[in-house]
């Protein structure tokens, strides 16, 4: 598989997530600020909440065993994410709901493409005792001569 595709999904990945993550720490922020958290503190909530989602994305991606704990950690943070952004929004109602809850689905969205894409660009290993079984294969220096082909 040709890497372009992987570095543009990647970059486009980047700066979806950039994007997101912009959007969701504005109304997470101001989600806490209008709900008791103290101004020198509001700015917590979000990064908590969406640096979450982000040590979570990479570790879905960096293990190899044990990954239903980073997935079972991903999903909950962006559900956190998902219902605040969804509160912040209520005020405006059900199509302000509907906006504000895109960043964190598109997020989810994006992290299991790349994690898919990640998964596929592997090499994949190959067990030995695979080989061993494999039947032999025949080579060009094996095959048959013919010399009754036409010119």
């Amino acid at each position: 598989m040709s890497r372009l595709p992987l570095i543009v999904a990647s970059a486009g990945a980047v700066a979806i997530s950039a994007g997101a993550f912009t959007l969701s720490f504005t109304a997470l922020a101001d989600l806490a600020a209008h709900h008791g958290v103290p101004a020198s503190q509001t700015w917590l909530f979000p990064l908590v909440v969406d640096a979450t989602i982000l040590v979570a994305t990479l570790s879905v991606v960096a293990l190899r065993r044990s990954r239903w704990y980073a997935w079972l950690l991903l999903g909950l943070s962006a559900g956190v994410s998902l219902a605040g952004n969804a509160v912040h929004a209520w005020q405006w109602g059900p199509v302000a709901v509907g906006i504000a809850t895109v960043p964190p689905l598109m997020l989810l969205a994006v992290t299991h493409l790349c994690v898919l894409l990640m998964a596929d660009a592997r090499p994949r290993v190959v067990d030995v005792a695979e080989v061993a079984d494999a039947p032999p294969m025949l080579s060009v220096v094996d095959a048959p001569f013919r010399h009754d082909v036409a010119a």
